[in-house]
């Protein structure tokens, strides 16, 4: 027998997700130790809502029923004895917030419950301009987990300084999640949610209301777009993406455009950075005690057909969107066979290396310069992100050193 139709009343798209992020601000950036167990449990909990990523409960003729009637026979509240009476408003609410996210009936329900029990915090707003906020903070929480569990893995570019055993717990975690296709759901996430098409549908149902809670909503979703992206950046950073992985940000990336200033907005720049961070090879130069560990994790310098499917691919002639970003990474990716072709322990790479030369000029006659300078360090947030400078400071360096005879 099925369990019976209950209510969460805090919200199953909003507070276990801000439970989590809780967790893993304490675990991982206030490092309170008492956390830690807090956090693993709530993981293992809701690894699924990780793997799923952002996939809402959905609807269904059972739990329409269930809530179409709720204003005479009531609905049970889970934690609560007997059970609740709802308001035939409340009820029309739901059926408008469950259209408008494509929600499941009884997750609607519980996001005006919460909203409701929320209003104090937000004078002058409806439950159901609450419960908008609500949805949206709840993905906000989600994104910022993910990508704070991302940069606290153990990887090549930074460390977070915690104890092996967390570093351990959350680096086997993300493992999980990106052989479950992360790559995959954090570009097709951040190319479907759009801010003005959320807009559009929430201006039609009445769902946004004075000029603060737009400016809310339209945070949070930019909030949680840019942590999806920064969480493949921090990724990228730590591990290099796979083959696959690695070719489907390179088809992301041939499709990408710049804002109206001519610079990439802060969710393109970091998967531009992501990009860049997998043909890094400087760490080899570092000489640090895991060298070997860190090149055995690299497919640039262990995968013949890495080297061979991604040197093909940039090699295509068919045009990108945007021509500089395309010369940029073709400088990228010359700079780094010209750095493979320097190592004595790789010697099987020599049909790719010889090409270097050929694609840096593709490179500099695309005008990879020039974008750097107008579309990457003209960003708004180039300069906020010290990961970003050190890799464009890498790149302009390595082809000063690498390709004297190009610089003219």
């Amino acid at each position: 027998m099925a369990a019976p139709l209950a209510v969460n009343s805090g919200a199953s798209l909003w507070g276990p997700y801000k439970n989590i992020w809780t967790a893993v601000e304490n675990a991982l950036l206030k490092r309170q130790p008492e956390a830690v167990h807090v956090l693993d449990l709530l993981l293992k909990k809701h690894k699924p809502d990780f793997i799923s990523l952002f996939k809402n409960p959905a609807k269904s003729p059972q739990q329409h029923e269930k809530i179409q009637k709720a204003s005479t026979e009531g609905i049970a509240i889970k934690g609560q004895q007997g059970t609740r009476l709802l308001p035939e408003a409340l009820i029309k609410e739901a059926f408008i917030l469950s259209d408008l996210f494509n929600i499941g009936e009884v997750a609607a329900v519980e996001l005006l419950l919460a909203g409701e029990h929320q209003q104090p915090h937000f004078p002058g707003l409806t439950r159901g301009l609450v419960a908008v906020l609500l949805y949206w903070d709840g993905k906000r929480c989600i994104a910022n987990s993910l990508c704070t569990l991302v940069q606290s893995r153990k990887g090549k570019t930074f460390t977070m300084d915690l104890s092996p055993e967390v570093e351990s717990m959350t680096t086997r975690f993300t493992d999980d999640l990106m052989e479950s296709g992360l790559t995959q759901k954090i570009l097709t996430l951040v190319s479907q949610i759009d801010v003005n098409n959320e807009f559009d549908k929430l201006q039609k149902e009445r769902g946004l209301g004075n000029e603060k809670h737009r400016k809310e909503v339209s945070d949070l979703i930019k909030e949680s777009r840019k942590s999806l992206a920064e969480s493949l950046f921090s990724w990228a950073c730590q591990t290099p993406l796979n083959k696959d992985d690695t070719l489907l940000l390179i088809g992301y990336l041939e499709k990408v455009s710049v804002e109206a200033d001519g610079s990439l907005d802060s969710v393109n720049l970091y998967l531009f950075m992501a990009l860049l961070y997998c043909f890094d090879v400087s760490f080899l130069e570092s000489g640090t005690e895991d060298r070997d560990e860190l090149m055995h994790q690299t497919p640039l310098l262990t995968e013949r057909q890495y080297v061979a499917a991604i040197h093909q691919r940039l090699q295509d002639s068919q045009p990108w969107k945007l021509s500089g970003l395309q010369a940029t990474i073709r400088l990228a990716w010359a700079l780094a066979l010209r750095g493979i072709s320097q190592l004595t322990e790789v010697t099987a790479l020599a049909e790719f290396t010889e090409a270097d030369e050929v694609l840096a000029e593709m490179a500099v006659g695309g005008n990879a310069f020039l974008f750097l300078t107008d579309a990457v360090v003209a960003s708004e947030i180039f300069s906020q992100e010290e990961f970003f400078i050190r890799r464009i400071h890498t790149l302009v360096t390595d082809f000063l050193t690498r390709m004297p005879m190009k610089v003219g």
